[in-house]
C-alpha cells in the first residue's frame, strides 16, 4: 500500500477538478444545513406555541370544571 507521499501526481488539471468538485459539494451541504436549521427553528416555534396553547386550554378546562360544581341545578 502506498502512502500519500508516494502517490503519482494527477494528470494536468485533475487535482483542480477534484478540488472544485469538493468545494461545490461542500457549498451544497452548507445550504442544506441552513435550510434544515430553518425548518427545525420553525418546528420549535410551533412546539412552543402549542405548549402555551395546551397550558391555556388545561387552565380553562380546570376553571370550567370548578365553576360547574358551584352552579345550582336548573330546578332550583
Amino acid at each position: 500500500m502506498r502512502h500519500a507521499s508516494q502517490r503519482t501526481p494527477l494528470p494536468g488539471g485533475e487535482l483542480e477538478k477534484r478540488v472544485v468538485d469538493l468545494e461545490l459539494r461542500f457549498m451544497k451541504l452548507e445550504r442544506y444545513a441552513r435550510e434544515l436549521s430553518d425548518v427545525v427553528a420553525g418546528q420549535q416555534r410551533t412546539i412552543d406555541w402549542l405548549t402555551v396553547e395546551l397550558k391555556r386550554l388545561r387552565e380553562r378546562s380546570s376553571q370550567d370544571e370548578a365553576s360547574a360544581g358551584q352552579e345550582e341545578p336548573p330546578h332550583y
